[in-house]
């Protein structure tokens, strides 16, 4: 029998992504790729994924919007986020929830350090590098916004030759997000208010 996991081609990136629930905003770069979300797709909203140039198919998801299947490798930001809070680890028990960009930073890299070029929320990111197989170099940036409340990771994959000219890209789509204010939110707050848009 047949996989019914069929595939589908990737669309041109909308230049706009807000997500209402999670009070975020991304404006995108033009020329980028995204692998839209199957019409009945009943997962969790996590976030997306850049491509920096169109992969030749994109595969149907699982439960994250933040997943987004491919055949093959093509360079990519992916973008996600999720409400900020304790978890348990098999080996540490209980860590509790990051009160700070650099806390949650070091919870999931050691090493992770502000960078004085790539900015999240108008402050230096915590970011990660590392080589990965296949000539491969991921490098992650790391936040937590909204008093903490919600934390954030974009996280470039690439090769070495394009190293420069994503990081740049990278250093584009990370300055360019910023918190909002969800219309149906009651409270007060100092973001402006989540313009029309939407996740994708």
């Amino acid at each position: 029998m047949e996989s019914q996991t069929a595939s589908y081609a990737p669309k041109p990136a909308p230049r706009l992504y807000v997500t209402q629930k999670f009070g975020l905003v991304m404006k995108v770069p033009p020329g980028l790729s995204f692998c839209p979300l199957p019409r009945g797709w009943s997962g969790d909203e996590e976030g997306t994924v850049l491509f920096l140039e169109p992969p030749s198919a994109c595969i149907a998801p699982g439960e994250s919007s933040a997943v987004r299947p491919i055949d093959g490798f093509v360079r990519s930001i992916g973008l996600r986020y999720h409400i900020n809070r304790s978890r348990d680890d098999a080996f540490d028990g209980n860590i509790p929830a990051p009160r700070t960009s650099e806390e949650f930073a070091h919870q999931f890299c050691p090493g992770a350090f502000a960078s004085p070029d790539l900015k999240l929320f108008e402050r230096p990111a915590f970011i990660c590098r590392s080589e990965m197989a296949g000539n491969k170099v991921r490098i992650v940036m790391m936040a937590v916004y909204d008093s903490a409340r919600n934390h954030l990771i974009l996280t470039l994959l690439t090769t070495p030759d394009r190293l420069a000219d994503d990081t740049r890209l990278l250093a584009t789509v990370g300055s360019s997000i910023t918190a909002c204010r969800s219309s149906s939110g009651k409270e007060k707050r100092e973001e402006a208010a989540c313009p029309k848009g939407n996740w994708w």
